[in-house]
Protein backbone atom coordinates (compact mmCIF):
# COMPACT_ATOMS: atom_id res chain seq x y z
CA UNK A 1 0.00 0.00 0.00
CA UNK A 2 0.96 3.33 -0.72
CA UNK A 3 2.10 5.51 2.20
CA UNK A 4 0.72 8.65 1.75
CA UNK A 5 -2.19 10.71 0.73
CA UNK A 6 -4.52 6.99 1.20
CA UNK A 7 -8.21 6.65 2.27
CA UNK A 8 -9.62 3.76 3.54
CA UNK A 9 -13.38 3.21 3.47
CA UNK A 10 -15.12 1.07 5.40
CA UNK A 11 -18.88 1.46 6.35
CA UNK A 12 -17.66 -0.69 9.36
CA UNK A 13 -14.38 0.44 10.44
CA UNK A 14 -13.50 0.17 13.88
CA UNK A 15 -10.26 0.45 15.76
CA UNK A 16 -9.18 -2.83 15.28
CA UNK A 17 -7.88 -1.97 12.38
CA UNK A 18 -4.92 0.28 14.11
CA UNK A 19 -3.38 -2.34 15.19
CA UNK A 20 -1.83 -2.63 11.82
CA UNK A 21 -0.54 0.57 12.36
CA UNK A 22 1.34 1.13 15.58
CA UNK A 23 4.11 3.66 14.12
CA UNK A 24 1.30 6.19 13.63
CA UNK A 25 0.35 8.95 15.37
CA UNK A 26 -3.85 8.20 15.43
CA UNK A 27 -6.26 11.55 14.94
CA UNK A 28 -9.71 11.09 16.65
CA UNK A 29 -10.74 14.62 17.66
CA UNK A 30 -10.35 17.95 16.71
CA UNK A 31 -6.87 19.10 16.58
CA UNK A 32 -5.00 21.88 15.02
CA UNK A 33 -2.46 21.29 12.25
CA UNK A 34 0.76 22.12 13.62
CA UNK A 35 0.20 19.49 16.37
CA UNK A 36 0.72 16.83 13.55
CA UNK A 37 3.80 18.28 11.83
CA UNK A 38 5.89 16.87 14.79
CA UNK A 39 4.71 13.42 12.92
CA UNK A 40 6.12 11.92 10.54
CA UNK A 41 2.99 9.29 9.81
CA UNK A 42 -0.52 10.51 11.02
CA UNK A 43 -3.62 8.11 10.88
CA UNK A 44 -6.92 10.43 10.69
CA UNK A 45 -9.58 8.05 12.44
CA UNK A 46 -13.20 9.07 11.40
CA UNK A 47 -12.22 12.85 12.02
CA UNK A 48 -12.65 14.89 9.20
CA UNK A 49 -16.11 15.26 9.09
CA UNK A 50 -15.32 18.40 12.22
CA UNK A 51 -14.36 20.09 8.51
CA UNK A 52 -14.88 21.60 5.54
CA UNK A 53 -14.00 20.95 2.04
CA UNK A 54 -11.24 23.48 1.78
CA UNK A 55 -9.95 22.79 5.87
CA UNK A 56 -9.46 19.03 4.49
CA UNK A 57 -7.21 20.38 1.33
CA UNK A 58 -5.22 22.73 3.74
CA UNK A 59 -4.50 20.11 6.22
CA UNK A 60 -3.41 17.49 3.51
CA UNK A 61 -1.40 20.03 1.33
CA UNK A 62 0.27 21.05 4.77
CA UNK A 63 0.93 17.50 5.67
CA UNK A 64 2.18 16.53 2.05
CA UNK A 65 4.90 19.95 1.62
CA UNK A 66 6.17 18.84 5.84
CA UNK A 67 6.36 15.42 4.14
CA UNK A 68 4.34 13.63 6.65
CA UNK A 69 2.47 10.33 5.53
CA UNK A 70 -0.89 10.26 5.89
CA UNK A 71 -4.00 7.91 5.81
CA UNK A 72 -7.58 8.99 6.29
CA UNK A 73 -10.11 6.30 7.95
CA UNK A 74 -13.70 7.05 7.14
CA UNK A 75 -17.12 5.84 6.42
CA UNK A 76 -17.54 9.00 4.43
CA UNK A 77 -17.07 8.20 0.81
CA UNK A 78 -16.95 11.95 -0.44
CA UNK A 79 -13.63 11.79 1.58
CA UNK A 80 -12.15 9.61 -0.85
CA UNK A 81 -11.86 12.80 -3.46
CA UNK A 82 -9.10 14.43 -1.13
CA UNK A 83 -6.51 11.90 -1.81
CA UNK A 84 -4.60 9.90 -4.77
CA UNK A 85 -5.31 6.18 -3.26
CA UNK A 86 -8.11 4.77 -2.03
CA UNK A 87 -8.95 1.35 -0.68
CA UNK A 88 -12.44 0.15 -0.42
CA UNK A 89 -12.32 -2.31 3.31
CA UNK A 90 -14.88 -4.50 4.36
CA UNK A 91 -15.51 -7.17 6.67
CA UNK A 92 -11.74 -7.59 7.58
CA UNK A 93 -10.55 -7.54 4.29
CA UNK A 94 -9.44 -5.16 1.35
CA UNK A 95 -11.96 -5.35 -1.70
CA UNK A 96 -10.34 -3.39 -3.77
CA UNK A 97 -7.58 -0.76 -4.06
CA UNK A 98 -5.41 1.64 -6.35
CA UNK A 99 -5.33 5.05 -7.60
CA UNK A 100 -8.68 7.12 -6.34
CA UNK A 101 -10.12 7.61 -9.92
CA UNK A 102 -9.85 3.69 -10.77
CA UNK A 103 -11.45 2.18 -7.87
CA UNK A 104 -13.89 4.77 -7.66
CA UNK A 105 -15.23 3.68 -10.91
CA UNK A 106 -15.96 0.22 -9.15
CA UNK A 107 -19.70 1.48 -8.93
CA UNK A 108 -21.17 -2.31 -8.24
CA UNK A 109 -18.44 -3.24 -6.10
CA UNK A 110 -19.04 0.30 -3.90
CA UNK A 111 -23.27 -0.05 -3.90
CA UNK A 112 -22.19 -3.59 -2.84
CA UNK A 113 -20.71 -2.77 0.63
CA UNK A 114 -23.25 0.17 1.07
CA UNK A 115 -21.89 2.85 -0.42
CA UNK A 116 -22.46 5.77 -2.38
CA UNK A 117 -20.49 6.89 -5.27
CA UNK A 118 -19.43 10.70 -4.27
CA UNK A 119 -22.01 12.92 -5.78
CA UNK A 120 -19.71 14.78 -8.68
CA UNK A 121 -18.34 11.44 -9.48
CA UNK A 122 -21.68 9.47 -10.00
CA UNK A 123 -22.78 12.95 -11.88
CA UNK A 124 -19.73 13.04 -14.37
CA UNK A 125 -19.64 9.35 -15.14
CA UNK A 126 -23.47 9.63 -16.36
CA UNK A 127 -22.21 12.80 -17.87
CA UNK A 128 -19.42 10.89 -19.34
CA UNK A 129 -21.87 8.17 -20.58
CA UNK A 130 -23.74 10.47 -22.89
CA UNK A 131 -20.59 11.88 -24.08
CA UNK A 132 -20.58 15.22 -22.29
CA UNK A 133 -17.81 15.45 -20.65
CA UNK A 134 -14.48 12.91 -21.79
CA UNK A 135 -13.70 11.97 -17.87
CA UNK A 136 -14.19 11.08 -14.32
CA UNK A 137 -14.18 14.86 -12.04
CA UNK A 138 -13.66 15.33 -8.50
CA UNK A 139 -14.82 18.86 -8.00
CA UNK A 140 -17.68 21.02 -8.55
CA UNK A 141 -15.91 23.55 -10.33
CA UNK A 142 -13.64 21.19 -12.62
CA UNK A 143 -17.02 19.63 -13.80
CA UNK A 144 -18.54 23.34 -14.41
CA UNK A 145 -15.54 24.38 -16.34
CA UNK A 146 -15.67 21.55 -18.41
CA UNK A 147 -19.41 21.95 -19.38
CA UNK A 148 -19.61 25.63 -19.89
CA UNK A 149 -16.13 26.73 -21.19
Amino acid sequence: MKETSVTIISTNINKHILDNYKDYHVVDQKFKIDELLQYKKVIFFNVLHYYDDEKIKEIFKTLEDNNVKYINFTNNIEEALYTSYLIIYDDKKILVEGVTDEVLKCEKLIKKVGLNLPFITELSLLLKDYDLVNKVYKDNASLKGALWK
